[in-house]
């Protein structure tokens, strides 16, 4: 996290991503902006014309899978410094995403059908959408207040709705991954190694007993940090 700069002989200034890795940045949060406002559209056009769950997650499935999958370029962006964040911090949050994804809703098509899967997409196109909008505009120092505003705020409700859908999809998968025997290696084989994925599941469910109140902390801190200052100025 960044903190206020103080004027000091010793202060270096702040490296950036340079002109070539600015227009990278821009072309790929223009990229995944579009993309999550594609899986937005086509999932409010599929609820509003069908009017049902069924067959939701199989009409944004591919679309979902791509992006979804293609977040973990954040983490290398992160290693070579195109970025600041910590990529320790970036890898967790995309690994429960991808978590949910491909080890529950592609496996396990009965989760498909379920409110979980509204809650999610839902909360996960938005978020996105903000996210990568606030990113480009930002790296170029052209972002609107309104759109800060929107990266700042909107995840008080989209924050608890996507880990909501989350767990309850993760729930929905159980029963049929313990009749499947999904992904689970029991003893004994010849690597004398078991691994029991229901009960991984039910590890990866509870992460978030913690986890939880230390993101929505931390980006409450983020939101203070960056909206604050506006206010004040607009106060005076």
């Amino acid at each position: 996290m960044a903190r206020p700069a103080t004027q000091s002989a010793a202060a270096k200034p702040k490296r950036g991503p340079g002109e070539a890795g600015k227009l990278y940045l821009a072309a790929y949060n223009l990229f995944q902006c579009a993309g999550w406002g594609y899986i937005l559209f086509c999932t409010l056009q599929y609820l509003l014309h069908k009017k049902t769950l069924k067959g939701l997650w199989t009409e944004v499935s591919c679309a979902t899978e791509f992006f979804q999958t293609l977040a973990l370029l954040e983490v290398v962006h992160c290693v070579v410094g195109l970025v600041s964040s910590s990529a320790f911090l970036t890898l967790i949050q995309i690994l429960s995403r991808l978590m949910v994804v491909w080890g529950i809703l592609v496996p396990v098509p009965e989760s498909q059908d379920q409110y979980g899967i509204v809650m999610l997409l839902v909360a996960w196109c938005l978020a996105e959408i903000t996210r990568y909008a606030f990113y480009g505009t930002s790296l170029y120092n052209s972002c609107p207040y309104l759109l800060a505003w929107c990266r700042y705020s909107f995840f008080l409700v989209l924050y608890p709705t996507g880990v909501s859908g989350e767990i309850v999809t993760m729930v929905a998968a159980l029963p049929y991954i313990r009749q499947r025997g999904l992904f689970t290696f029991p003893l004994p084989n010849q690597l004398n190694f078991s691994f029991d994925y229901p009960t991984f599941v039910i590890l990866v469910i509870a992460s978030y007993v913690p986890f939880f109140p230390q993101l929505f902390g931390h980006l409450l801190k983020q939101r203070k940090r960056f909206l604050a200052p506006a206010d004040d100025s607009k106060r005076k």
